[in-house]
Parts: structure tokens; sequence; C-alpha cells
């Protein structure tokens, strides 16, 4: 079990370093320009478009700036179903370390925005079965999060939450 959590971690935390190469256990979109706080703004509508409880953003950057590492902006943005969560939890205990869902949004070397996650439905491989169509669901919901943020902030139009 502690194997299995110390991969998804260092999946989600290798996330940004395998941006822009085609990696099948994530799903990345790549916005051109700095745009973190429009995608913020526009992430938060779609979660809850999709029938998510958008939960909070971690400003990772902020919290490694304050130790003397300046980065770009980073975050991660937290959210889910908790009753689907809770119901998770009972058919796998094991599912805990991963839930809520986690998108990371950041602005890469380049300049560009990132969103980027870790398939769901990978992860769900790691579980009960009887937990799979759970997870491929979010699987699809995140998928279209990351759509419609992604269409949205290329439109331009800034989203006030």
């Amino acid at each position: 079990m502690v194997a299995r959590i110390l991969i998804g971690f260092m999946l989600l935390a290798a996330a940004p370093a395998w941006a822009g190469r085609a990696n099948p256990n994530f799903f990345e979109r790549e916005i051109q320009g700095a745009h973190v706080g429009m995608a913020l703004s526009h992430i938060q509508t779609a979660i809850e478009e999709e029938g998510f409880t958008f939960m909070r953003v971690q400003n990772v950057d902020k919290g490694l700036g304050a130790h003397g590492f300046p980065r770009a902006p980073y975050k991660i943005v937290f959210f889910g179903d908790r009753e689907a969560f809770e119901k998770a939890r009972k058919i796998d205990p094991r599912v805990t370390p991963y839930l809520p869902l986690k998108i990371t949004v950041y602005r890469g070397k380049e300049g560009n925005t990132h969103l980027s996650v870790v398939d769901p439905a990978v992860v769900g491989r790691m579980f009960n079965p009887g937990l799979k169509g759970q997870f491929e669901l979010w699987s699809k919901k995140v998928r279209a999060i990351l759509d419609r943020t992604t269409r949205k902030v290329r439109s331009g139009i800034f989203n006030s939450p």
C-alpha cells in the first residue's frame, strides 16, 4: 500500500517535468501565454458544471517562495464529490490518499500555462475492481473540465467566480 501511495505522489509531482511529452497516464493541456489566474478562474466554474464541489487552491509557489525557493505560479486545485468519495472509501479505504481529485495549474519555463492531472482511471486500476466505473466517470469529467477551461482561457474571456 505504501508503494502505491508513493508511486501516485511521484506521478503527480513529476507531471510538470513531463509537460509537452505525451504520457498516457496524464491529461495535460498547454495554453499559449501566462494565464494561470484566468485558468484558475475558469477551472472553478468548470468543476462546478461537472457536478463537483470546488474545495480549495493550494499556492505551492508561495509556500516555496516563503522558504527561499522562488517559483513561477504553481497551484494545485482540489475538488470532488464528498458523497462519492465516502462510498469509494467504504469499498476500498486505500483510495483515501488519492482523494479529493487534484489538477495542477502552473506556468512552465517557456511562459505558457499548463493544466495537468493524473488520469483517475489509471489511479483506479490500483484498487478494488468495484470502483472501476467510478474512476472512469471521474476520468471523463476531469477531461471535460480541462477541455472547457482550456477553451475559455484561449477565448480570452475572464470569468469572475
